[in-house]
This record gives structure tokens, C-alpha cells and sequence, in this order.
């Protein structure tokens, strides 16, 4: 007669999820319509109320079609957009993740944290004519980034990043991957930070002395810098203003320059440098040194479909801060070119002319009713503008047009985030 009890408890969770969403979905409603109440103080706490509710109320916040009075609908917009921020940086978030295993094989490992993390981690071995061999690992991480977890499963495995991996194309590979390691090239304490979805390493320390050109002296620290795959910046500033070191005793280092210095996010290994003059001879190591970077994040994709391609007018879709007209359809002999223009909303930083190259990273396909897809074959920018911009995709399709839809995803929104790193006990040279 006890058999039955599992499924008892499983009907039970979910009776109770589905009344806990009609609970949120009740309390939504009642304070949208607070929200035009008649007294301010009643506006001002319904629109808290909603915005203490928290990003996963997103999807059942009335849309614009929606019937309210236009100060609920003024507020409703703001609150919105608010939470859309907020979602935002959640996305662009590292992650944090828990690990046990015990002589579990390390393909499993990483792939198991490439499930936790959403993070591609590539064995390079075979690339670097090393055998792949399954190697047994056992760990136990609580509450650790995403670095944090991959640098244990590595260490354990006698593994180690390898951050110069290319794909067939010779562009930096979209992913974390590795490779045996040299043991004899373990990175020292305190020469490794990990930040939010962000590490940072001391590769190297260089210290000058030139007899000839006394402005020549100086310390140079190198540092190389990885972030999660899946954050894909648009663009990375070292503020060179924020960077501080401070020696054994106390004493700060003097740097070298100011302002602020872009990375090569589009090489592989990317490397900063950090210029101080020659500490003292009294100095034997850096006992902190810190500074911060900027980074311009996207949030998450949104996918916009487009059933309709033989429609005789543009078609519009909105998500959050992003509109994507489809506005023609046009047949060339063999050939489809397809046009759409995106318009995002406080899209003045990420359309900068030197920042514009993530569009061409956006996902845009045709795909059949079976889920077949069709890639375009060429891509072509029509228009730049301070709120958007157009392309022109090019398909040869096996079907006609009419059987496929298109797909297109790009961020919703954009998120500039302050990264500090942090190292402690550095030995000068």
C-alpha cells in the first residue's frame, strides 16, 4: 500500500507550484491595478511591490495591448524596464556552482559542468598530439565560479587551461579548452583571481633598469584575462586610474601612465600590462595590487521568428529593448535575399562604428517545419544608424521559401559592469 507514495508526493509539488503561480499571477494583477489607484503613496507602493517581485514576473506583466489607465501603463513601462536591467545583469553574472564526485571519469566532469555553467570546455589534447586518456577525479566544490571549479577539475587531473586554442576557421575558439599539463609550470598562490564570470592571472613579471634612458626603468606586470564563453563581451577596458600596488611595507609603487586601455578581445590569450616604476630595493614583493576593469556585456538572446516569408508588407517583432522588422523577401535568380532592420532602444554604446562587429555574431538561420536549418550564405550590412542597424541575408534554400521560417536572436539589452581583480603576495623579480 506504500508504493503509491512517491507519485502521492510528486502530485503534491506540483499542486503546489501550480497554486504558487496563480498565488503570483492574482497578486500581479491586484497591484497593476493599484498601480492607477487614487491616492499617490498607493501608486508609489504597488509599483515597489512589483519591482520586489523580481525579474521571473517579466512574463505575466500586462503588454501594451492590454486595457489600463495610462498612468498604470506609464508606471507599468517603468517598472519593466527596470526589471529588464535587472535580468540583464543577472545574465551577465558569473556563475556559481556545487561539485561531488568521487573517481568519476573527467569527460563526465566537464561535461557536467558544461550543463551547471552553460560554458563550452574543450579536450585540446588530441590538437596538441597528446593522447586522451580518461582520467578518474574526485572533488568536492561548494558555491565556486565557474573558473574556480575547472581549475580544480584540472588540477586533479593533471590538466591545465590552454587559452591559444583556435576553431577549423583560425578564429579564437568560443570556448575554455585544455590540455596536459607540464608540471613544472603550476601557477604559484596568489598569482590567480577570480572575479564574478572573470579570471585573471600573473604570467609575468619584467623589472628594466636602463644606464642610458632613466625614463626607460621600470616594473612591467603582465596579466591574462579569460571570462566565461558564454558572457561573449563586446568590449573590455583596463582603467588604468584604479590600478594600485603596495609593497611588504606598506609603501605604494609609483605607476606609470593613466586613462584607459582597450583589450583585444578577439585574439586569443588577451594580456594587459601594467607599468610602475622600479619599487625600492628595500621592496621583496607586492603585497596587493588591484585595479578594476569596464566591461560592455549583452544579456541574454532573444529569438525572433518570422512565419510569414511570402508576406506582402514588413513584419515586426518585439522583445524587451529590441524591435527586428522583417521588410522584404526578394528572389535573385537561385537565391533569397532576405532584409531585416533591428532597432534597439539606448543603443548608443554598443553601436559604436568599433564596437559594431558583435551583430555579425548574431544567430540567423532558415528552418524547415522538421527543424532543418539553411545558413546564409552571404551577409551583407545595409545601414548603421544611432538606433539600429540593417543586413541582407542571402540563402540558396533545397525548398521553396514558403516552407521555411526565419530565426534571428540577438541581446536585448546591453550591460556595462565595473570587474575589480585582486592579487596578494607577489614575489618581484
Amino acid at each position: 500500500m506504500a508504493r503509491p507514495l512517491p507519485f502521492l508526493l510528486i502530485f503534491i509539488a506540483s499542486a503546489s507550484l501550480a497554486v504558487d503561480a496563480t498565488e503570483v499571477q492574482t497578486r500581479v494583477r491586484a497591484l497593476t491595478r493599484q498601480l492607477a489607484a487614487d491616492r499617490l503613496s498607493d501608486r508609489e507602493q504597488a509599483q515597489q511591490q512589483l519591482l520586489n517581485m523580481g525579474t521571473g514576473i517579466l512574463p505575466i506583466l500586462p503588454d501594451d495591448k492590454v486595457r489600463l489607465p495610462a498612468e498604470a501603463k506609464r508606471r507599468l513601462e517603468i517598472i519593466r524596464r527596470q526589471l529588464e536591467v535587472e535580468k540583464s545583469r543577472e545574465s551577465t553574472n558569473g556563475r556559481r556552482l556545487s561539485m561531488k564526485a568521487n573517481a568519476k571519469a573527467l569527460s563526465s566532469m566537464i561535461s557536467q559542468l558544461e550543463q551547471l555553467s552553460g560554458n563550452r570546455v574543450v579536450d585540446y589534447r588530441a590538437m596538441r598530439r597528446q593522447r586522451q586518456m580518461e582520467i578518474p577525479v574526485s572533488i568536492d566544490l561548494k558555491d565556486v565560479t565557474f573558473f574556480q571549479a575547472l581549475d580544480e577539475i584540472l588540477e586533479k587531473s593533471g590538466m591545465e587551461m590552454y587559452p591559444y586554442a583556435v576553431d577549423v576557421d583560425g578564429r579564437p575558439l568560443k570556448g575554455i579548452a585544455f590540455i596536459a599539463s607540464d608540471r613544472k609550470q603550476r601557477p604559484q598562490q596568489g598569482t590567480v583571481d577570480y572575479e564574478a564570470g572573470f579570471r585573471f592571472q600573473v604570467t609575468q613579471m619584467r623589472a628594466i633598469r636602463d644606464y642610458r634612458d632613466v625614463d626607460a626603468n621600470g616594473l612591467a606586470i603582465h596579466v591574462e584575462t579569460l571570462w566565461e564563453p558564454r558572457l561573449d563581451p563586446i568590449q573590455i577596458t583596463l582603467l588604468r586610474n584604479t590600478v594600485t600596488a603596495v609593497d611588504q611595507k606598506g609603501t605604494s609603487l609609483t605607476r606609470k601612465g593613466g586613462g584607459e586601455s582597450p583589450l583585444a578581445i578577439n585574439r586569443t590569450a588577451p594580456v594587459f600590462i601594467l607599468p610602475f616604476r622600479l619599487p625600492e630595493e628595500e621592496s621583496q614583493r607586492i603585497q596587493t595590487l588591484s585595479g578594476e576593469l569596464e566591461c560592455l556585456l549583452p544579456s541574454d538572446h532573444a529569438v525572433f521568428r518570422f512565419q510569414e516569408l511570402t508576406a506582402a508588407t514588413p513584419q515586426r517583432l518585439e522583445e524587451a529593448e529590441v524591435a527586428v522588422t522583417l521588410k522584404s523577401v526578394r528572389r535573385e535568380k537561385r537565391a533569397y535575399d532576405i532584409e531585416i532592420f533591428a532597432r534597439l532602444d539606448d543603443a548608443e554604446k554598443p553601436l559604436e562604428s568599433h564596437l559594431s562587429g558583435w551583430m555579425h555574431r548574431n544567430a540567423v538561420y532558415l528552418e524547415d517545419a522538421a527543424g532543418a536549418r539553411v545558413e546564409p550564405l552571404q551577409i551583407q550590412k545595409t545601414t548603421e544608424r544611432d538606433d539600429g542597424f540593417g543586413f541582407v541575408f542571402r540563402f540558396i534554400t533545397p525548398k521553396k521559401i514558403e516552407d521555411y521560417a526565419l530565426v534571428y536572436s540577438m541581446p536585448t539589452s546591453f550591460v556595462s559592469q565595473r570587474i575589480p581583480f585582486r592579487f596578494t603576495e607577489l614575489e618581484l623579480p
